[in-house]
């Protein structure tokens, strides 16, 4: 009788990217080395990378139990016992559980014989060891913290959002082959990068200044957000900026010539560092105080600082309320002639003719992006084209009302394919497991393994978010007349935000095709029983 070969899943984890962390690499190559010594086999490899070993909400350990209870694996390898954790108390018990379960856990550099009393002893240990090392490390960052904040400096030496490292030392630009973090080595040769006081970066900081000045002015932050953009004017990492993005660089104040700390800390080694701290944001702002730096302010001066710190705390004390649309259409209006021609949303705006004359329109967003050449649609027209929507159906002879609910009729006749994807998702679910069973048995290679596990959970996923769509989708219906009748008589006496509610219980979207600005053939209305359901094949169709 032959006996079961061991499966194991070889999880990796780095905290992070310092010259003496166990590479990824290593680690994985001493664990496929150890399971082929003990004739196990390696039937998947996770990685936690840049996470740290206390955080267990964040990692996949939780996942790996679940597989071996799924009896996907029979165990978990690490190369040592902190790999899987440096929180003695959480390890134990996610061990614990594990073992419960009938799984093992192994490592592959330190081998106790865990079994007997002695060698559970002996992984207890590692693992206090573990947990002991990771706390001294917080204390020693608590004290680097604790220093450059008695030096006006903050609390990382990353370069902050407007500012860079000296006047001499190269800044190059996002995303640039050098990138922002390969300058290290030159920073710590540069008197004047060793100092850790930052310099506004001209441009950047221009820009910083002027979100703050437009914000404290009352401006709204997405317009500046997007002036900044045209401006070529991104993130460090290259991305660019939404108006969230730029309010949580401003929240810190270090524009403004401050350091953000908390103030509940009772001494300056109990101050936590920004990192650590919840992202700010509305009714947030409030939990934290501002130190003076011994960096320069961009910002001219300080009325700007406390004028934005004002119209940020206000908005705290603004109760949440649904925002009230301000014409019949909003959100309705799409441009039909730009991207891949799904419609693309249009905003409410205005512009000047040759004779100065002022109009109403509706805007495609692609213009502002040079994503579309549309001309702008006309407010005016597309609220007449509703109304006379509106009054053709409250004056239905009756034609108009059977040949909607004839489509509707034929559109609920279309097969139903949910069932059919149901047993696509069991029939995939079985060939996953008779995969594990056959890299277990080593019938097929590692890499194999891979790429036909991944291409089999996608098609699962896939299958998985069709069904769920399907039990979700509601038969459309078309309302009767008697309900048009009444809406338009009561039409003039609604406010805007009213008819916007009862629009939408009725129609899906308004579309505006090229072509003249008045015209009203340019635009449709497509009536919510005519909206058009996703085209889905049922399994096996391409």
């Amino acid at each position: 009788m032959t006996s079961k070969v061991l499966r194991l899943i070889l999880y990796i984890r780095v905290s992070t990217a310092r010259e003496d962390m166990i590479s990824p690499d290593l680690q994985e190559h001493t664990g496929r080395k150890h399971a082929a010594d003990i004739g196990a086999v390696i039937v998947d490899v996770v990685y936690d990378l840049d996470l740290s070993g206390g955080d267990f909400a964040k990692r996949k350990i939780g996942a790996i139990i679940a597989r071996v209870s799924n009896d996907e694996a029979d165990g978990v390898l690490v190369y040592r016992w902190d790999r899987f954790g440096r929180n003695i108390e959480l390890s134990l018990t996610n061990i614990r559980m594990l073992e419960g379960m009938g799984g093992v856990a192994k490592s592959a550099t330190e081998h106790f014989d865990t079994k007997t009393a002695a060698g559970r002893f002996a992984r207890t240990n590692m693992l206090g060891v573990a947990e002991l090392q990771r706390e001294q490390i917080g204390e020693n960052w608590m004290s680097t913290h604790a220093n450059r904040l008695r030096r006006g400096l903050p609390h990382h030496g990353g370069p902050r959002f407007g500012y860079w490292y000296c006047d001499t030392c190269p800044m190059p630009e996002p995303r640039s082959p050098k990138g922002v973090r390969r300058e290290r080595k030159q920073r710590q040769t540069c008197t004047k990068c060793k100092s850790g006081i930052q310099i506004p970066r001209p441009a950047y900081g221009e820009a910083l200044a002027y979100a703050y000045e437009e914000y404290a002015e009352g401006k709204p932050l997405t317009k500046t957000a997007h002036e900044i953009k045209l401006d070529g004017i991104r993130a460090y990492s290259g991305r660019v900026m939404s108006a969230q993005d730029l309010m949580g660089v401003m929240d810190t104040g270090f524009g403004a010539g401050y350091l953000r700390v908390t103030p509940t800390a009772q001494s300056w080694a109990d101050e936590l560092p920004e990192s650590a701290v919840e992202p700010i944001g509305i009714l947030k702002i409030d939990r934290f105080l501002w130190l003076p730096g011994a960096h320069r302010q961009v910002i001219k001066n300080e009325d700007v600082w406390d004028a934005y710190l004002d119209r940020r705390q206000a908005g705290t004390r603004i109760s949440s309320h649904k925002t009230r649309a301000k014409y019949p259409a909003s959100g309705l209006v799409v441009c039909i002639d730009c991207g891949d021609g799904s419609g693309c949303p249009m905003r409410a705006g205005s512009s000047r003719g040759a004779g100065g004359g002022k109009y109403l329109t509706w805007r495609c967003r692609g213009i502002d992006t040079g994503e579309c050449n549309h001309s702008n649609a006309s407010r005016e027209a597309v609220d007449e084209v509703i109304v006379e929507w509106l009054q053709e159906r409250a004056n239905d002879d009756g034609t108009a009302q059977a040949a909607a609910q004839a489509a509707v009729a034929a559109q609920k006749g279309q097969p139903d394919s949910t069932a059919d994807w149901e047993a696509e998702i069991a029939r995939l679910r079985v060939q996953k497991k008779n995969l594990v069973r056959m890299r277990a048995a080593d019938e097929i290679d590692q890499p194999e393994f891979s790429e036909q596990r991944d291409e089999i959970a996608q098609e699962i996923r896939d299958a998985e978010a069709k069904v769920a769509r399907a039990r979700k989708r509601t038969p459309p219906s078309v309302p009767k007349r008697e309900i048009f009748q009444g809406l338009m008589q009561e039409w003039l006496h609604m406010d805007d935000d009213t008819k916007r509610a009862a629009l939408k219980k009725v129609i899906w979207r308004v579309t505006a095709a090229r072509g003249e600005f008045h015209d009203k053939s340019r635009y449709k209305v497509i009536p919510m029983w005519e909206r058009p359901e996703p085209e889905e094949d049922g399994p096996g169709h391409a």
